[in-house]
């Protein structure tokens, strides 16, 4: 089962989209926990995750972020500004496939990560 950590400052935002992504995951039988977590909790559970999703308001950090992610072999992705409408949740399942892939990169094994997604894949022009 894959972990997926959702941070923002305080956590409300982060909240609200793990629940929606839990849903989303379960309809679409995808195995993976999703929690959110604010800053001031991050260290404490980022060991633990194999995928950290950044709020979109937290661009200005993203960079130390994704380092400390990197540090124990976490993939980690900006989440867009309208991560928070109707079908954000959507979007970021959509892209799951790709972020499991990218943590088998980061954490320099080929896991158990499932092949991405028909175009979705590492250089298919999806940025």
């Amino acid at each position: 089962m894959r972990t997926i950590l959702i941070v923002c400052g305080a956590g409300a935002s982060s909240t609200f989209l793990a629940h929606r992504l839990r849903a989303g995951a379960k309809q679409r039988g995808i195995d993976a926990v999703f929690r959110s977590e604010t800053l001031t909790g991050l260290a404490d559970a980022l060991p633990s995750a194999d995928v950290l999703l950044v709020g979109p308001h937290l661009e200005p950090q993203f960079d130390e972020l994704r380092q400390r992610a990197v540090h124990v072999g976490a993939a980690t992705a900006l989440l867009p500004h309208d991560v928070f409408g109707a079908h954000g949740a959507d979007a970021v399942l959509d892209t799951l496939p790709v972020l499991f892939a990218a943590r088998a990169v980061v954490a320099g094994t080929d896991g158990d990560a499932p092949p991405p997604a028909p175009g979705l894949e590492p250089g298919a022009g999806n940025h």
